[in-house]
């Protein structure tokens, strides 16, 4: 009973969701209504049919007072006649409403989760953007099946209380303040200037291609949920570096919480602060969220992100504030002042005394100086304490957030995280949705082209080449991203090459460069000409990104002279770069740097090339640094610039280094990203006199892998001198190419994976008792008779397997297939499961080899430890462990091969097998079949050979080792074999 005695109206709430996968979620929502005093409704209260009438259905939406809905992975039935979905349908029809979106870390299950094929794919769509109209409209609650209940028990207790200041009806619209008096005209003036606002701050400005792309972007429809780290130490530490710093230092422990950034105003209440101070990289959308928190606030109204109702937002940028001592009002007086804002005399101090503002300031690094920004910290601190009913948020990069410049302890400190792979991939649809809508003349073609040029990028960016890991982290940026789907719709397709790729995204920020007017007299091709020494400089020093404008000054002042440019100073040019083009940008006021290593490995690439056709040398002291890791970006790509290609004399620097023999994998980098390849070097160190230095023998065995690999025809051209060389080694290597050449050789067509006979035979398989080092599993030694096949001569290799995965999209990517380290094209493909091994070879019409036939065909008639012998060294013959390894795999084929033609069987990778892990060999079948429980099988699998991590111990002929069939390790791979054609037995 309400006061004056009449009956208390219950509150119906509607009770909105797709059913098979949120059947025990709307338990928990239907519990948390009964429990807030309330009646929930929803389609399993209808009698009618499976679907009920879609009429009845929103009639009962239109009826309750509120609509809950609870959206997940499904988008869920469309009824016939109809567009969307009945769940979209009773959205538009409900008078109220309370959002809750799935937290994407929430596990899935796809049969249960997502649509059912076959239209699973066109559903999925159509979620994304019912996702992105919720999120336009209002702010979602961000939901975990574990708080759920008590997130929409807050939600309803904060959606009565709304209500009831309202006169228990819905809330109305901001216009139907009052008219009269004062008050009546201060909220007209909050009225006009926040429509002024919003059409001020809702575009997003785009850098790149200004003169051809002309499309206002909505900074509502463009938007993605950024999500940030909380930082709850509770104790002053050092300020992280960057976000990478941050996202280590926070996500690896228990001191951080993840959530997006308007729930940190519901943080902000339950710790007793009223600020908040967010964090970020250059480019992370630290300014773009400060405007749509604006636009929330304008649109929506200040309770739709937490706040008290009737908020008032005001954006502030720190750079403009340069008169301290006058004060907030006057600061937020200069603000409203904007001509496109048009506000009176007065404003400022007239919102001041009103009270109940949004407070945005943005941009703290931007303050000039160290000192000057210190003080802007303890001035907007002390406003914090003087305006009481204001909240307060600042953004700074990392680099201008030093311990003396933090914000005091009335501010929540908050770590914008790094884009998703799924965050990503929404940018890129809603990036080329606004835009090609918007250039279109017929909505549903451009809707049409967006879709299709959106798939486009995502599948090339999901690509090796793509995903190692400086290229991947431009994905992580919201303006990097953007600089992609620039280059991508401007020329059809992303570079195949990552030079490419940065020299493109070199072009856009220049573009912009040049249609700013950036500087008097010069245009964007000298301003690359400037920056490449500019990047060199810093390069030159181990771990240097950044530099103040003075230690540039004596770099640029001589490049500005070169380019004939007779403007300004160092220091100018550097401004206009970093204010009107994003490539150089500003760390802080005072220090600049690179907006991506990449683009600083890049241009100082170019420089040396520039350089090397000038002065003596300067291609030798870059083979001075190989295999320094920071230098490594910086070789590469100035190999894949063309020309011409300088990759014969820099090679020729380079096999004269020790160095060259030491890091094989970089050798291999270099074959593969060049975009010209030459076995001239190679072949004229070779035929150098050999000596008696140990040293050299091994920089020459480095030089005949290359060349077996590179041009086994100049090689055979060279077998006579390299079989009559000192090293025993490279005698070895070079005898067993010769058989190998000679052997016949089947290939898979798709793939072009090679396979060599391995001839009928019987052999004692295990270890006997007296081998060194041996295991009790590997016994009891017996003999095996074994069939002839064919067995491939190398492990799966990355190409290979990327043209199964493009064959078949819907098996996943291997694990660290995005890590440069395991990625290039000739290594074997890691990171994959037996599961995944045995897909690949079905799919090739083949099969894994049973345990019998892989040790057969390894020992090739032997019955020592290795193929090669007993010895560690003669191991490292065979095969690449942990002493020579490098702490990676290596392309195939680098060692030597055995007497079946077979290579890579000791070390680099570890081999699925096809047979049941069992504790001994007693019990096995003696006639090389797979031993395989029945009628259940184990629950282990066997791998054999070692990998490029394991002792010598491991990699031994007869070691055998254990996995359950789905793990996918970075040491673990496969070849395949075949029962079928090969010579008569």
């Amino acid at each position: 009973m309400t006061r004056d005695g009449t009956p208390q109206k219950i509150c119906k709430v509607f009770v909105s969701s797709t059913y098979l996968d949120n059947e025990k979620r709307r338990e928990i929502v239907q519990d948390a209504i009964d429990r807030a005093g309330m009646r929930w409704i929803g389609m399993e209260r209808f009698t009618a049919t499976t679907h009920p009438t879609v009429e009845s259905c929103l009639e009962q939406v239109r009826e309750a007072d509120v609509l809950v809905g609870i959206i997940a992975h499904r988008y869920g039935w469309i009824p016939e006649g109809r567009e969307f979905s009945i769940t979209e349908l009773e959205y538009d029809a409900a008078k109220d409403r309370l959002m809750f979106l799935i937290d994407e870390s929430v596990p899935v299950q796809t049969e249960r989760d997502f649509d059912p094929k076959p239209d699973r794919w066109d559903k999925q769509k159509k979620l994304a953007a019912f996702k992105a109209r919720i999120q336009k409209d209002q702010q979602p609650g961000r939901f975990k099946d574990e708080i759920l209940g008590a997130m929409l028990m807050q939600a309803l207790r904060d959606w009565e209380n709304r209500r009831a200041s309202h006169g228990g009806e819905h809330e109305p619209p901001r216009t139907s303040q009052l008219e009269g008096g004062p008050q009546g005209t201060l909220e007209a003036e909050i009225r006009s200037y926040l429509a002024k606002a919003d059409s001020l701050y809702a575009n997003l400005p785009v850098a790149g291609f200004v003169t051809q792309l002309k499309v206002p972007i909505d900074i509502a429809d463009i938007y993605i949920p950024l999500r940030a780290l909380v930082d709850l130490r509770g104790v002053s530490e050092e300020p992280f570096a960057d976000a990478a710093d941050a996202e280590k230092c926070l996500a690896s422990g228990q001191t951080n919480l993840e959530i997006s950034l308007p729930q940190g105003f519901e943080q902000c209440a339950a710790r007793h602060k009223r600020g908040i101070v967010i964090l970020g990289d250059p480019g992370a959308g630290k300014t773009t969220h400060m405007k749509r928190l604006l636009l929330w606030c304008a649109r929506n109204g200040s309770a739709s992100i937490g706040l008290p109702e009737g908020m008032v937002p005001v954006f502030l940028a720190l750079h403009d504030l340069t008169h301290l001592d006058r004060g907030l009002e006057d600061f937020i007086q200069a603000q409203l002042a904007h001509p496109h804002l048009g506000t009176t005399a007065g404003f400022g101090r007239r919102l001041l005394e009103r009270g109940n503002l949004l407070l945005l300031f943005d941009g703290l690094d931007e303050v000039a100086d160290t000192d000057q920004r210190r003080r802007v910290s303890q001035w907007i601190g002390a406003a914090l304490r003087v305006h009481r009913l204001c909240r307060f948020v600042v953004t700074s990069r990392y680099a201008g957030y030093s311990p003396d410049v933090a914000l005091n302890e009335q501010f929540l400190e908050m770590h914008i995280r790094p884009l998703s792979a799924d965050q990503a991939e929404k940018f890129i649809r809603t990036w080329f949705r606004i835009v090609e809508t918007g250039l279109a003349r017929d909505q549903t073609q451009g809707k049409q082209i967006a879709e299709d040029k959106a798939d486009k990028l995502i599948a090339r960016l999901r690509e090796p080449e793509f995903r190692a890991r400086r290229v991947f982290e431009l994905t992580r940026n919201p303006l990097l991203l953007t600089n992609l789907c620039l280059v991508h719709r401007h020329r059809g397709s992303l570079p195949k090459r990552r030079a490419r790729l940065y020299d493109e995204c070199i072009d856009v920020l220049l573009e912009h460069w040049r249609t700013a007017k950036g500087l008097e007299g010069m245009d964007a091709s000298q301003a690359r000409r400037v920056l490449q020494p500019v990047a060199l400089w810093l390069h030159q020093e181990s771990g240097r990104t950044r530099a103040t404008a003075a230690e540039l000054a004596a770099v640029v002042e001589p490049a500005l002279r070169d380019t004939g440019w007779p403007g300004a100073s160092a220091a100018a040019f550097l401004s206009a770069v970093r204010d009107r083009s994003g490539l150089l940008t500003g760390w802080g006021r005072e220090r600049f740097g690179f907006m991506h290593l990449g683009f600083q490995e890049y241009l100082a690439a170019r420089e040396i090339r520039r350089r090397a056709f000038k002065e003596q040398g300067v291609l030798k002291d870059l083979a001075g640094r190989f295999g320094d890791s920071w230098w490594q970006e910086v070789a590469l790509l100035l190999l894949a610039l063309e020309d011409p290609s300088l990759f014969e004399p820099y090679m020729r620097e380079v096999v004269q280094r020790p160095e060259f023999a030491h890091f094989p994998v970089l050798v291999d980098a270099c074959l593969e990203d060049a975009v010209e390849v030459s076995s001239v070097p190679f072949l004229e160190f070779l035929q150098a006199d050999p000596g008696g230095k140990s040293e050299l023998w091994q920089r020459q065995l480095a030089a005949v892998r290359v060349l077996a690999r590179l041009d086994p025809g100049a090689l055979e051209v060279l077998h006579d001198r390299l079989s009559r060389h000192p090293s025993m080694d490279i005698r070895a290597l070079v005898a067993g190419r010769r058989a190998s050449v000679d052997q016949e050789v089947w290939r898979e067509e798709r793939t072009g994976y090679e396979l060599v006979w391995i001839p009928p035979g019987s052999f004692t398989m295990g270890s006997p008792e007296s081998e060194k080092e041996r295991y009790d599993y590997e016994g009891p030694e017996h003999e095996v008779h074994v069939r002839g096949f064919l067995m491939g001569r190398y492990p799966v290799t990355n190409a290979q397997y990327a043209t199964f995965l493009k064959a078949n999209p819907e098996v996943s990517e291997p694990e660290f297939w995005a890590d440069r380290k395991f990625n290039e094209a000739q290594q074997p493909v890691v990171g994959v499961s037996w599961d995944d091994a045995r897909r690949f070879a079905e799919w090739a019409g083949m099969r894994l080899p049973t345990e019998a036939e892989w040790e057969y065909a390894c020992r090739a008639g032997t019955t020592t430890r290795f193929y090669t012998g007993d010895k560690e060294e003669d191991l490292g013959r065979a095969g690449w462990y942990s002493a020579n390894a490098g702490g990676q795999p290596h392309a195939v084929g680098g060692k030597e091969p055995n007497k079946f033609g077979l290579y890579d069987m000791h070390g680099n990778v570890w081999e699925w097998v096809e047979d049941d892990w069992h504790r001994s060999y007693d019990g096995a079948p003696n006639d090389g079949r797979a031993w395989i429980d029945s009628p259940k099988r184990g629950s282990g699998r066997v791998l054999r050979g070692g990998a490029w991590i394991n002792d010598p111990r491991d990699c031994r002929a007869a070691f055998r080792y254990v996995y359950v069939p789905h793990e996918r390790l970075g040491t673990f791979g496969f070849r395949v074999v075949s029962s079928g054609l090969g010579p008569s037995e």
